[in-house]
This record gives C-alpha cells, structure tokens and sequence, in this order.
C-alpha cells in the first residue's frame, strides 16, 4: 500500500505535474489546503468535500497529510489521464476517495483529452446535488471564458449543499488592480492584454486567450448571485503588484444560499430603544 509521501513522489516524477502549473506537487497541495482550512470548516468523519479541477490530486493527498478525514472527498477534472493517475495510485491507498471525469472541453486543457466517455454536468449535478459541504476550485477560473465561468458556478452550486462554502481562486479587476496594470506594476508582464465585454474581461495574450484571464468585480459578483450564491469574504492576491496579498490569486468564498426558514423560527436579538437614553 502506497503512503502520502510515495503518492508525492510519484506526482513528482509525472509529466502531468506540468501540465497542472507545475512546481512541487507537495508544496502546491499544501498551500492550497492551508487556504480551505483557513476560510472553511471540515469536520472530520462528517463533511463532503468537493476538490473541483483536482488534476493529479495535490489538494486532497495534502488533505490528508494534514490529518483531515471527512467523510468523503471527490476530485472531479476533465482531462482523463489526471484522473487515470488518481485512480490508480490515490483511491486505492487513500479511504472515502473517489474520482470523477467530467465530459467537457476547454481550450486550455484540449491538448491533453484525446477522448472523453465522462459524465456530463447534468448527471453529476444529479448525482451530487446538494451533496457537499465544502468545495475548492484552484486555479479553474483562471482559464475559462465568461460563459463557462457562469456555467461552471451553476454546475458547482447545483452540487453544494445549503449553506456550503465554495472557495475558487481567479483574477479580478477592480480600482486597485485596473490602476496597477495600467502602470505596469502587475508581477505578469500585461502589455499585449485585450480588453472584451466593454472592459468587463481581460485577456493577457490574445495567442493563448485561455492562459489568465481576469474579470470585473462586478461581473463576478453577478456570475456568482445568478448560480445562488453569494460572495461572502475575498482576499486579494499578489498577482496584481503593491505587495498585497498571501497568495498569487485573488481567493472568494461562496456560500451557497441557504434554505430559508418560517420567521417565527428565527431568533433575532433585540435592538436598543436609545430614545430611553439619558
């Protein structure tokens, strides 16, 4: 049976290792979860947990490392060799995992699906709906367009059980990152950037349109609302200069609204009558 660090080390010897950003497959999980620990709360033996774009599985064998043991964790990906690896040498070795390959297609990721006999979103938002208490998608809404930024949030929040928190990391612009590019301080070189959707989108390199994309604080915000969801904290990352931020990415927790209750059942705090007040 194979331990977390032989499941490393294998990550480490793969060519997929590249093809999901590279760099220490170890390292990456880890700060990864680190993120999901610290803006969720996963009760071991109790929580479902989505890993969303999970590639070769640095997320949740990290997971793991760190002693956490919800009930169940599932990776879902659409390149069909990431989830060949997992199969193959992380459910076996790992309790309450299990994997599933997503038939979909990205302009991104094409070069590595030479076919796709996955399940579509329709039948893994029925299969899991409103299954997970917590989700995590890094570095997904990075390279997709704004259709599928808001497709995507709706097939994630179809599965997220009321009240889940779902964590995504992506680029947004805003004041502070418009000001920054436009004075090329962004740590990405931004110059051949093209600007689409009245200034709502932003391409890096119109040569590799899927590469970095950023969009509007307002436009994510409405992606967001219109999947039912709701923003419900952010972090900002480094990746648009000024020192700013823990992580490259711009980090958004999205809690899944929750199922509304009778008012009479609401405890609600008194307010203070301050015209008593002396």
């Amino acid at each position: 049976m194979a331990t977390i660090a032989d499941i490393f080390e294998l990550m480490r010897k793969s060519p997929m290792n590249d093809w999901v950003g590279g760099s220490d497959p170890e390292a990456v999980g880890g700060a990864s979860v680190q993120i999901v620990q610290r803006l969720t709360t996963i009760h071991n033996g109790a929580s479902r947990v989505l890993d969303f774009g999970c590639g070769i599985g640095r997320g949740l064998v990290a997971l793991r490392k760190m002693g956490v043991a919800p009930k169940e964790i599932v990776g879902m990906d659409i390149m069909p060799p990431v989830i060949d690896f997992c199969n193959q040498n992380i459910q076996p070795n790992i309790d309450n995992v299990k994997f599933e390959l997503i038939n979909d297609r990205n302009d991104h990721y094409d070069q590595f699906i030479s076919s796709n006999n996955g399940k579509s979103r329709d039948e893994l938002a029925e299969q899991y709906r409103s299954n997970f208490h917590v989700g995590y998608a890094f570095s997904v809404f990075t390279h997709v367009t704004k259709k599928d930024f808001g497709g995507l949030l709706k097939f994630i929040s179809a599965m997220m059980a009321p009240g889940g928190r779902f964590v995504m990391t992506c680029f947004e612009l805003n004041e502070f990152s418009r000001y920054m590019i436009d004075h090329g301080q962004s740590i990405f070189p931004l110059e051949n950037r093209v600007m689409q959707e009245g200034g709502k989108v932003m391409i890096a390199n119109d040569y590799d349109p899927l590469a970095f994309i950023a969009f509007d604080r307002e436009l994510v915000a409405q992606m967001v609302s219109d999947a039912g969801m709701a923003i419900t904290k952010v972090e900002y990352g480094c990746w648009m200069g000024g020192g700013i931020g823990s992580s490259l990415q711009d980090v958004f927790v999205c809690t899944k609204l929750p199922d509304l209750i009778s008012r009479e059942n609401i405890k609600m705090t008194a307010l203070v009558d301050r015209s008593k007040m002396g």
